[in-house]
């Protein structure tokens, strides 16, 4: 389990994704927010595929205020993704992937996203910083292993509305989520930038280790051949409240199923 496993969890997998025609999203968001500073919430990550199935890793998200520099327009949205389990343990993988996104309060816009990435032997710090004012993003990689070696920087044009992998959740937790709704979301990533269609499906009711929910499924277009170059599904529940919390994601491909699942509530 690493960084691939959670870009799946929010529907996008860096460097995979084919490019594809950036929609215009308006920044309409619910007033007040579903979600308040202080929220974390944890899911266990499990991977089947024939007869093997068991835990791999857990994943925490947070809502925080900023600190460095500290703002009170700004929120800090917190992702942490580890390895555990029997599988990693026996393949020697150890991960500690974490991802950080910082939005404006207002709009959701996307502001600054920064990975580190901590896959066996690799550690990478990849940063992406969007202008609103010139429209620009400004990527830089980062080797957190070899100093020595130069970071990798460009700039592109860029909406002066966007996500990331991260914050793509939280926008989607603002939106009214009517059966049948398409809500087209431009995400940045890796100095590049996507168009990911996101469908509101039907309601139902969700088990999970912390009690049952009604909840809302999601269908993330990302697989057969538009985004992703391959064929599989991706579907993510949320509760069907005001909260629109996150409960369940269910990643399909290449016959095996990777499943999210809440285990902890703030």
């Amino acid at each position: 389990m690493g960084a691939v496993t959670f870009l799946l969890i929010v529907a996008v997998a860096s460097g995979q994704i084919a490019s594809d025609k950036v929609a215009v999203t308006p920044a309409k968001i619910s007033d007040p927010l579903p979600f308040k500073v202080g929220e974390t919430l944890v899911y266990d990550i499990k991977f089947s595929r024939l007869v093997f199935s068991g835990i791999i890793g857990e994943l925490k998200l947070t809502v925080a205020e900023p600190v460095d520099p500290p703002s009170s327009e700004m929120i800090e949205l917190r992702a942490e993704a580890i390895s555990k389990g029997f599988f990693p343990a026996l393949f020697g993988v150890k991960v500690k992937d974490r991802f950080t996104s910082l939005v404006n309060q207002t709009d959701l816009a996307m502001h600054t996203s920064i990975k580190i990435l901590e896959e066996g032997k690799t550690r990478r710090e990849q940063k992406s910083v969007i202008n609103r004012e010139t429209g620009l993003v400004t990527y830089t990689d980062r080797d957190l292993v070899n100093t020595k070696s130069a970071p990798k920087r460009k700039e592109k044009s860029s909406p002066t509305w966007t996500q990331d992998i991260l914050s793509i959740i939280y926008f989607v937790r603002s939106q009214p989520l009517k059966e049948g709704d398409v809500i087209s979301v431009p995400v940045c990533d890796g100095g590049e930038i996507y168009n990911i269609d996101v469908v509101s499906g039907t309601r139902q009711e969700i088990k999970t280790a912390v009690g049952k929910f009604k909840a809302i499924q999601l269908n993330a277009k990302v697989f057969d051949g538009r985004y992703l170059k391959r064929s599989g599904e991706m579907l993510v529940w949320v509760t069907d409240d005001t909260s629109r919390v996150p409960i369940r994601a269910r990643i399909k491909t290449s016959g095996s199923t990777i499943t999210v699942d809440l285990k902890r509530l703030p």
